[in-house]
């Protein structure tokens, strides 16, 4: 099984046109988001429309559980707020249902696929918890394998022999050890927050044990000026064009 892993598309076509190329050249068996569809970018609805057309599964990221709970909505920063609201203007009913039809996680092919934490946290940073908190989380889990979305950065989280270690994913492709456990944060397709601003995802094959981390360029610029033009916080703009600006989650 080869199997292609993105995530945080945030409304943004040009990355996703840009990624589902690469996917196509890839070999891929399926392809499975874990989340944040929308929020940020200007084009909620085509993706969506996107993710049906191609039969890609996907689970709740913490902007599609904003887009259904005003109460959440309220915690967001004011950008992130003004993002989302334009988006919901953005989005037929028919894309509202299949947000309202998305899981909170995901079990395939013997992994675990959430947006923010496993087992089953949507709106938790893998990125703020504690090595033991992690250890816990990823001794209790059934699957050895997990992919999760949320924080924009490609990590992988490995724990053997009772240690835990964490590696930076850059354009490469790591070996997973039988006996091992993993948690691979996969990167955003549509909002890097890394210092690289190509659109990020993997490709995790299950019979070669192996992920592999796929950095793609595509037309940042246009993406960017989608942005502005929609009335969207111009820092979602400039975040695309220097991928290192720093953007309050």
């Amino acid at each position: 099984m080869r199997l292609a892993v993105i995530s945080d598309i945030h409304s943004n076509m040009e990355a996703l046109t840009a990624v589902l190329e690469d996917i196509s050249k890839n070999k891929i068996d399926k392809t499975i988001s874990l989340g944040d569809n929308i929020g940020y970018g200007p084009e909620p609805e085509e993706v969506i429309l996107e993710l049906e057309k191609r039969s890609i599964l996907s689970v709740l990221g913490n902007h599609e559980l904003a887009f259904l709970d005003d109460q959440y909505l309220k915690t967001f920063n004011p950008y992130a707020r003004k993002a989302l609201e334009i988006n919901r203007r953005l989005i037929s009913p028919h894309g509202q249902a299949f947000i309202e039809s998305l899981p909170p996680y995901l079990v395939k092919y013997d992994a675990r696929f959430v947006h923010g934490v496993p087992p089953d946290f949507i709106g938790k940073y893998i990125i703020k918890l504690a090595d033991k908190a992690l250890e816990h989380i990823m001794c209790d889990l059934s699957q050895r394998v997990s992919f999760v979305g949320h924080t924009h950065q490609s990590r992988i989280y490995m724990y053997s022999n009772g240690k835990l270690k964490t590696k930076k994913l850059r354009k490469m492709t790591f070996s997973l050890a039988k006996t091992s456990r993993y948690i691979i944060n996969t990167g955003s397709v549509g909002q890097p927050r890394d210092g690289y601003n190509e659109a990020k995802y993997v490709i995790w094959d299950s019979e070669q044990n192996t992920v592999e981390s796929r950095h793609i360029a595509y037309d940042c610029q246009k993406a960017s000026e989608k942005i502005k033009k929609a009335g969207i916080p111009k820092r979602y703009a400039d975040q695309l064009i220097k991928a290192s600006v720093k953007t309050s989650y």
